[in-house]
């Protein structure tokens, strides 16, 4: 496995590989048939690739390429753009809490 940037989720991470085709088909032909199953098995191996851990498609980049590199550039500066003041917390107001009182009241009532 190896890092990679996908394209199309934005996910930065260790990639898994995928290999087309069945090892069931692959065990029959060899079993069966030695030169299909010779066949098949090269077919299976060569056409390994590289897809994304997270929504699986084969958008992957290496992450230390200059595109990649890009990208990522992008995004950092985009979320130090995108930065929202945290408001400060509020206490819930006297009203809120009276109110939570008498719901809490009355469904302790319906439920015992």
């Amino acid at each position: 496995m190896s890092q990679g940037l996908c394209t199309s989720c934005g996910y930065i991470g260790e990639t898994k590989t995928i290999t087309k085709g069945s090892i069931d088909t692959e065990i029959i032909l060899w079993f069966c048939f030695l030169i299909p199953g010779v066949i098949y098995s090269i077919w299976r191996y060569r056409s390994q690739h590289e897809v994304c851990s997270v929504c699986d498609q084969a958008t992957i980049i290496s992450a230390n390429s200059p595109e990649a590199q890009k990208i990522i550039r992008e995004r950092e500066n985009r979320a130090k753009e995108v930065v929202a003041p945290v408001p400060d917390f509020r206490p819930p107001s006297k009203i809120a809490i009276g109110t939570g009182r008498v719901v809490g009241r009355l469904v302790g009532r319906f439920f015992k």
